[in-house]
């Protein structure tokens, strides 16, 4: 990443538009849930099977990222099992609350661009559950 402001919530669109497109220039895993640590794990384990992940990282929101953090508190001491926590976790402004982005830093472009290189993974916290976590 550069000191240059990245707009996450256009690199998320771009991401979900490539997604929903027939060409299939990149591969993208994807995982769904109510809980942030488990949507983070099951798009660390999807992604683990398409390509060696060892560079990539997780992007989300501040507000996701406490969230998981509380929910890592929860599980005590079987948290420091979960294997996907070895990975850097960037947070940005522009991220939207929904969504875990896991990928290499070169995956996309500062303009939104998939670049094709490496697969991708997206997360998507269900808006039930993630919005009564805000409110607490």
């Amino acid at each position: 990443m550069t000191d240059r402001a990245l707009n996450f919530r256009e690199i998320v669109a771009s991401i979900r538009n490539d997604e929903e497109s027939t060409a299939e220039s990149t591969t993208i895993v994807t995982a769904t849930g109510t809980d942030p640590v488990d949507v983070c794990q099951a798009v660390y384990r999807r992604l683990g099977e398409h390509t060696d992940h060892a560079d990539c990282e997780f992007y989300m929101s501040l507000n996701t990222r406490r969230e998981m953090e509380r929910g890592l508190v929860k599980r005590g001491p079987e948290a420091a099992s979960l294997d996907f926590l070895e990975r850097q976790i960037r947070t940005d402004v522009s991220m939207p609350d929904e969504t875990v982005l896991f990928m290499e830093p070169d995956a996309v472009t500062l303009g939104g661009t998939i670049t094709g290189s490496s697969p991708i993974g997206v997360g998507t916290i269900s808006s039930e559950e993630h919005a009564t976590a805000q409110e607490r």
